[in-house]
């Protein structure tokens, strides 16, 4: 009994360290890519602009990522959410639309079985 927890554990320590090495592989291998795509932009954009036109251009690039990421990163996704209301009772103005998009959508299915 002991011996199946201890295997288990270890299978999955295991698969949790190659894991970790994979994911740390490839954010290396993302970060040497980066550097070269930056390389490549700042390089294109310098024949086509001015230097400080291209510094600007990365800068600005880079810093509105970086923004991104912020608030990607402080989202909460459970406080976002609104709590859950009761529902109302559907009152019968709601019916006849109700009935109007399942007619539709029964439309549309029977639309696309016929082109089969």
């Amino acid at each position: 009994m002991l011996s199946s927890v201890m295997q288990h554990l270890r299978g999955t320590v295991r698969r949790a360290a190659r894991t970790a090495m994979l994911s740390a592989g490839a954010a290396i291998f993302l970060l040497i890519g980066l550097l070269f795509l930056t390389l490549a932009a700042w390089l294109y954009l310098v024949t086509v602009t001015t230097t400080l036109t291209a510094a600007l251009i990365l800068g600005a690039a880079y810093f509105g990522v970086g923004f991104l990421l912020l608030a990607l990163a402080g989202a909460d996704g459970n406080a976002s959410r609104q709590p859950q209301q009761q529902e109302a009772p559907v009152s019968t103005e709601h019916d006849g639309l109700k009935n109007l998009v399942m007619a539709f959508l029964a439309g549309i299915t029977a639309g696309q079985k016929a082109r089969r």
